[in-house]
């Protein structure tokens, strides 16, 4: 018991010093000496504690750690440049077998502990809520650890050591995938109901009903796919060790999909949350779905952000020109592929038109016209040149492209915001802009593919500037992956009509053409998903589901493996003087091929762990 205490105390002092994360908890002051009962007996204590639990709800890449964004094809890494990051991010010759590695039982056993405590130990009459939203982050924790490892070991108890005591019966051996992916449901479904408490928390900071509805969808999603298209591969991957741990092997996805279709359903049904900005669908209405937090119906379960806790992803991630405070800015810039697999709204599908069929440049007259007429949700999530925010147009231009004897030639500018003079020993200089503020540059903190990031950059005075920072949340739910979640879900079980009412929801939003079922494909399913929920920590695991990220991103240099940018020339001399051509190229700063193996399906134990746990087996492919 003692020891038990001094490891509870310890977890309420780190809860309290972190308590300020969210605007529900107040402030509260711990005594010297606290025992158990008191702990749980003390609103204000479990509050601090559940704070600090869902201040450490882990996640692949957030507004607190945009880097891990970059590792995939649609954002590139423009920001710091030395030579350890460029090998990370622009250089990396593979993934790594321990990317993405999450296995924290140190925080399954503060909430196991948490659970306990409150069942045993507590009078709280909120006690049942406080213990669903522990078993909710433990479960939501599960998940995270399954979608990177496979089957784990499922503690749902505490355990204490005492000396003497034989070891091994504390070491378990891991569950099936199919066993934590069902856990991870089975928990969902129990304490749904519960939550509802929590539906009307401000800015939903805490697990409510849909939250754990979202993750049951999500989960199951994740199982069906797996199962059916971990089958489907040439040599399916399995482990030769410990059957089920890693493949959903022998596992009928139709349940599964049944199950995501329900969940999503009943959260769409209830109609507690709604898609937003589907009735006037603009740019503006797509961003303020997703960023901004008054009046919001999308967002289902957050990290809330105020001003005794706020983060700097905007400092990292404002464009150039619109920052408040020194060079700093565009760390995660879009590729031109994230940007063209933006349909245009009649429905065609295809690339921006730099050239024509016989590839010779298109001039455009103003340097926006070419990005015209495409699915709002383009500039909702990136800003492109000439397109206006914070109250500024982006000012992106990579030099100029002087007419001569029918061809233009192609000249890039070194310096922002310069201009094109008899100094540069060009005699055709007519003074005009030469490279524009934003760049494109080949350096940090300039865009190097000639797009700029406006997801989760927030538009509000002052939230660039170091030491003030920004409030945004990050959503971990909201209704847009719900409804496509959905439509996939309906779709795998062949409920066409279902499936097609879902998605289009999400596609009226974008303003574009409603698909009919012959565009009922896993393919289109999954680049609706990269359009809708770009920098939400969701395309690395739609195509690790899928099983095919070993085949987009095979190490073979291609338009699938590179990452591509768009930089605008203004014209000099000819019949277009004056006008714009577009050059599309590698990203200069993006060396290396994106190179999946089939080992990063499954990341790999560390040996620590292993050693720790002989029951264990490592992952296969390695």
């Amino acid at each position: 018991m003692k020891k038990s205490i001094i490891n509870m105390c310890s977890a309420i002092l780190l809860g309290i010093s972190l308590s300020g994360c969210d605007g529900w908890l107040g402030d509260v002051k711990p005594s010297d000496f606290l025992t158990e009962s008191q702990v749980w007996n003390d609103n204000s204590m479990v509050l601090s504690t559940l704070a600090n639990a869902y201040n450490q709800v882990p996640n692949n890449g957030s507004v607190e750690g945009d880097a891990n964004l970059s590792l995939f094809d649609d954002l590139m890494w423009c920001g710091l440049m030395n030579q350890d990051v460029e090998n990370a991010r622009n250089q990396m010759t593979a993934y790594g077998y321990s990317n993405f590695r999450y296995y924290d039982y140190a925080y399954i056993y503060r909430l196991n502990q948490a659970i306990e405590a409150l069942a045993n130990n507590s009078s709280l009459p909120n006690k049942n809520i406080f213990s669903a939203e522990f078993r909710f982050m433990r479960a939501y924790a599960y998940f995270q650890m399954c979608i990177r490892m496979g089957g784990v070991p499922l503690v749902t108890r505490t355990s204490q050591y005492t000396p003497g005591m034989d070891i091994t019966t504390l070491q378990v051996a891991r569950a099936t995938e199919a066993e934590t992916y069902n856990f991870v449901y089975d928990e969902c479904m129990a304490i749904k109901d519960v939550l509802a408490a929590n539906n009307n928390v401000t800015n939903h900071s805490r697990a409510n009903k849909y939250a754990a509805l979202a993750l049951a969808s999500r989960a199951m999603l994740y199982a069906g796919s797996i199962a059916k298209y971990n089958a489907a591969m040439a040599t399916p991957i399995t482990s030769t060790t410990q059957a089920g741990v890693v493949g959903m092997t022998g596992e009928n996805a139709t349940s599964y999909y049944q199950k995501a279709l329900a969940a999503a359903k009943e959260i769409i049904d209830d109609g507690v949350f709604k898609l937003q900005g589907v009735n006037s669908p603009s740019a503006d209405a797509f961003y303020n779905a997703i960023c901004v937090k008054d009046g919001n119906t999308e967002v289902i379960w957050c990290k809330d952000f105020n001003a005794s806790k706020f983060h700097n992803f905007t400092f990292a991630n404002i464009a150039q020109s619109m920052n408040e405070d020194n060079d700093n800015g565009a760390d995660l810039c879009p590729t031109l592929q994230l940007v063209e697999n933006y349909e245009m709204q009649d429905g065609t599908v295809g690339g921006l038109k730099d050239k024509d069929g016989l590839g010779n440049y298109i001039a455009y007259s103003n340097i926006g016209d070419i990005f015209e007429g495409r699915d709002y949700r383009l500039k909702g999530t990136c800003i492109v040149p000439g397109q206006v925010f914070r109250g500024k147009a982006l000012d992106v231009q990579a030099g100029v492209a002087v007419y001569q004897g029918g061809t233009y030639t192609l000249i890039n500018g070194a310096e922002a915001n310069s201009r094109y003079t008899q100094a540069d020993d060009h005699p055709q200089a007519d003074g005009g802009t030469f490279v524009g503020n934003d760049g494109p540059l080949n350096r940090a903190n300039y865009t190097n593919t000639g797009f700029n990031l406006r997801k989760f950059v927030d538009q509000t005075v002052g939230s660039s500037a170091r030491g003030q920072g920004s409030y945004m949340w990050w959503p971990y739910f909201r209704m847009g992956e719900i409804y496509l979640n959905a439509a996939e879900a309906a779709m795998e079980l062949g409920q066409s009509s279902d499936a097609l009412a879902y998605v289009n929801k999400v596609r009226q939003r974008g303003g574009v053409k409603a698909w009919t079922a012959a565009d009922l494909t896993i393919d289109n399913m999954l680049k609706e998903r990269r359009r809708e929920l770009v920098c939400e920590d969701s395309r690395l695991w739609d195509m690790k589901r899928l099983r095919v990220a070993d085949q987009v991103w095979n190490g073979v240099q291609s338009t699938s493996t590179m990452l591509y940018a768009l930089y605008p020339y203004r014209v000099i001399g000819g019949p277009n003087a004056g006008k714009y051509i577009f050059d599309r190229k590698v990203a200069p700063r993006f060396k290396a091929p994106r190179n999946f193996r089939l080992g990063n399906y499954y990341t790999s134990f560390s040996q620590d762990a292993l050693n720790k746990n002989p029951k264990l087996v490592q992952n296969p492919n390695y």
